[in-house]
């Protein structure tokens, strides 16, 4: 598949079939994480991926699932495959704190304009949605003011590992609402993408 094709499918999927996906795929999508960027090369980012359903169902109630059935969908328990997607701001501390680090900042570690763990952590969600759309699958990813309690109770997150949120990968179910309510939201790439100043 073409980039570009990948890119026009791109879509936040509110409905998943509950079928299976096969291992390989699965591994697949995941195996992402090796080619995801990081600053400096810190590796801080992490994906757990469950598909054991009733796990799948915790982690569903827990983030609220049953307030989307009145509209015909449970989406989050639907999907056959959950990744949680993290970040790991000790990992970076301590790769710029190494010796070729210090020495390009004369001995202090570098100061970060933005926590460039969650930056790369972004950059590995979409790397993980765009894999599922190369796999002929649908996703989405959403998350939850206290993801982080949820995933730590749930699935044993350590402390230092902070999620940013869940992706749900499955094969796109029927939406209960026909078409995109947000093309008409749109905003005009000339309002997003500016040259040479703002």
């Amino acid at each position: 598949m073409e980039f570009r094709d990948i890119l026009s499918r791109r879509r936040m999927h509110r409905a998943f079939l509950p079928d299976p996906i096969p291992d390989e795929q699965i591994e697949r999508i995941a195996g992402v994480i090796r080619r995801a960027p990081s600053g400096g090369f810190s590796q801080g980012g992490s994906i757990v991926v469950v598909t054991d359903d009733a796990k799948r169902q915790e982690i569903a109630a827990a983030f609220g699932d049953e307030h989307y059935a009145p509209y015909g969908r449970n989406f989050i328990a639907d999907a056959p495959v959950h990744m949680v997607i993290s970040a790991n701001e000790t990992l970076y501390h301590a790769r710029y704190n190494e010796a070729d680090k210090l020495a390009a900042t004369g001995g202090v570690e570098v100061t970060w304009p933005v926590p460039y763990w969650f930056v790369d952590a972004g950059a590995l969600m979409m790397l993980v949605l765009m894999a599922a759309i190369d796999e002929g699958l649908a996703s989405a990813f959403i998350g939850h003011p206290d993801q982080k309690r949820i995933f730590d109770e749930l699935l044993g997150l350590p402390d230092e590992v902070v999620p940013i949120g869940l992706a749900l990968i499955g094969k796109h179910g029927e939406a209960p609402f026909p078409g995109s309510r947000m093309k008409e939201r749109r905003r005009a790439q000339d309002e997003l993408v500016h040259r040479e100043r703002w």
